[in-house]
């Protein structure tokens, strides 16, 4: 009789473990939030009823917050959310979306110390959750997992002790053609049990498929437009169930999704997503001389000098490399993160980092001459003329200091938000733009403000922050969020002209005489624009086909041609005068940077930590 019952009670405990593939597991409950944006006028309170409203519901283990948690990092907002979510009496985990990591005073760096990290990996009866975030890091562009966050999944999953443990992967973007790298990503996990991506960005609650594996998009906690709510899944019995739930109501509406759970078999139906390559076919003059993968995003153009390509990534080291081999000559590691392209001034080259300061380190040994320290975060390029060198920073300042020695000469603290851009000198004025809609213009002497200017439309989001401005016939051109073409004249900072002609977003480059600006719009179409007169007269369009173009990556005009990148991770060469396509070549899936040309060659830096050289042949 014991042995009777011992039998059946061991065959009661295996009933309420429940076998996806061939790893235990057992029944858990989550809430699951997206989309939060503090910051906007409704943001916090719609997180504080649903935080209040989880703490009162029985039987939920965690929550998860899939990007999105903020509308931008600029000052407090995710700390707000911090505050907010501290409240919760249930263990949560938490991924930036992108508009932390795109509009962020701290190159994205604040959201990891205050949440511990920006991805994770825990587990809840049996079943495994990893959660990455798809950026874009601090450059406008479609969604794009960083090499490093590629690494960390690669090797949590190598980590499990059971191979064929259930897993569930978190993301903010889908994982379809609008995550430019998101056939790596499926290769990667398809390889393991995976059960669903579950992720935010569209706002609303639906199923889809990526490429045989389950999508699940949970709704925005937002309030917007209707009541605010956000999701209860349980997982019970090889099931999975989304139940809405709208905190303020205290309603629970009906299930909108019962998705049965199973063992997942590999497919290749991925393989649509692989960047096609048939282009280096038509060009075939086009030859990569090298490549050197630093493993860590790249955000920024390389600088060169001699025989030098220097640049740094987010592992907050500077490196340089052979211009002739690729091979590296010597690396210096900062502090934090570097989101900025070098200045490099006779044997001296500058970088800034978010670990708050500006270095000056030997352009042929690496070695730290001096290092300027802020008040925060720096994420805006540096510039140097005439034994000074400019940067703006985090701590709402820009600020002049001695080329040799680090001094400061003097600093401007009139901007209400952070710089990003890269500076302009030009006519004794220092010229560039912050996120507080506004472009400055201070003397290059003293720092004294001499104008500034703003555009039409109002909204932080529209600053003319990114672009780095060009200058020719005593007129500043830029190209703001706004998608419009700007003339500004330098001295008054009056605008001249505006031209919505074309489309253009966040990226302008200039003709080696000053002629011309070029920009490429966000459709297919590069533009060339006189920079004569006081009304915009169009040189050329040309229809290069290269699909939707959103990265701010410039322009460069050099010796008759104009060379571009995209964000698909295509180059493209054209006549300077015409606009005639002279040839493409594509290095692969991912944003590239502005190319540095050098005779019959450029080199080309990508977020996915590679430092290419093309040779052109000609």
């Amino acid at each position: 009789m014991k042995k009777t019952l011992s039998l059946i009670f061991i065959a009661m405990i295996a009933l309420s473990l429940v076998s996806c593939g061939s790893v235990e597991t057992k029944p858990i409950t989550f809430a699951f939030l997206a989309d939060t944006h503090i910051g906007t006028a409704i943001g916090a309170d719609d997180l504080r009823n649903s935080v209040m409203d989880i703490n009162e519901q029985e039987g939920i283990d965690f929550v998860i917050l899939a990007g999105d948690a903020t509308e931008y990092d600029l000052a407090g907002e995710l700390d707000t959310v911090k505050a907010i979510m501290g409240k919760l009496e249930v263990p949560y985990h938490i991924i930036p979306g992108n508009h932390e990591l795109k509009w962020s005073a701290s190159g994205g760096e604040k959201f990891r110390k205050l949440f511990g990290d920006d991805k994770f990996n825990v587990e809840y009866g049996g079943y495994r959750f990893i959660g990455v975030n798809q950026g874009p890091l601090m450059r406008m562009g479609e969604g794009f997992i960083a090499r490093e966050d590629l690494n960390y999944v690669k090797g949590s999953l190598r980590k499990m002790r059971h191979k064929k443990q259930p897993v569930f992967f978190v993301t903010h973007y889908p994982i379809d053609h609008t995550v430019t790298n998101s056939y790596d990503f499926l290769e990667i996990i398809k390889h393991y049990n995976v059960q669903a991506i579950l992720h935010g960005h569209g706002h609303s609650n639906r199923h889809n498929d990526y490429s045989d594996v389950p999508g699940i998009m949970g709704r925005s906690n937002l309030s917007r437009g209707g009541p605010g709510g956000y999701n209860i899944v349980h997982i019970k019995a090889d099931t999975m169930t989304w139940t809405e739930r709208r905190p303020v109501e205290k309603e629970s509406l009906e299930p909108w999704l019962v998705l049965p759970l199973k063992k997942f078999e590999y497919t290749n139906s991925h393989k649509g997503l692989k960047p096609e390559m048939a282009i280096n076919a038509k060009y075939p003059e086009i030859e990569v001389a090298w490549s050197y993968d630093s493993e860590y995003s790249i955000t920024a153009a390389v600088a060169q000098t001699g025989d030098k390509v220097i640049f740094g990534n987010r592992s907050g080291k500077v490196i340089a490399l052979s211009s002739e081999t690729g091979k590296e000559i010597w690396t210096y590691q900062t502090g934090g993160p570097i989101f900025t392209e070098p200045a490099i001034h006779e044997k001296y080259v500058y970088v800034t980092s978010t670990d708050s300061a500006l270095y000056c380190l030997n352009v042929d040994t690496g070695e730290k001459i001096w290092r300027y320290k802020t008040k925060a975060a720096i994420v805006a390029h540096p510039a140097v003329h005439d034994n000074k060198v400019y940067f703006g920073g985090s701590d709402h300042m820009f600020r002049a200091l001695n080329a040799k020695t680090g001094k400061l000469v003097w600093d401007f603290m009139m901007m209400r938000k952070y710089v990003e851009t890269k500076p302009l000198i030009a006519e004794g004025k220092v010229v560039f733009g912050a996120w507080d809609t506004y472009l400055y213009a201070l003397d290059v002497e003293n720092g004294n403000m001499k104008w500034m200017w703003t555009g039409e439309r109002s909204g932080l989001l529209y600053s003319p922050a990114v672009v780095h401005p060009v200058y020719a016939h005593g007129k500043v051109f830029i190209v703001a969020p706004d998608r419009v073409m700007s003339a500004i004249d330098i001295k008054t900072g009056k605008t001249v002209w505006r031209s919505d002609t074309f489309k253009v977003r966040e990226n302008i480059g200039i003709s080696e005489d000053g002629s011309t600006v070029y920009a490429k719009t966000m459709w297919d179409i590069v533009c060339a624009v006189s920079t004569e007169g006081d009304k915009p007269e169009t040189r050329w369009s040309s229809e290069v086909n290269y699909g939707f173009e959103i990265d701010p990556s410039i322009p460069v005009a050099k010796d008759g041609i104009l060379y571009f990148t995209t964000q698909f991770g295509f180059v493209y060469a054209l006549d300077a005068a015409t606009g005639e396509i002279l040839w493409g070549h594509r290095i692969g899936g991912n944003l590239l940077n502005t190319p540095v040309v050098g005779g019959n060659s450029l080199i080309v830096s990508g977020m996915d930590g590679k430092v290419t050289k093309l040779v052109t042949g000609t």
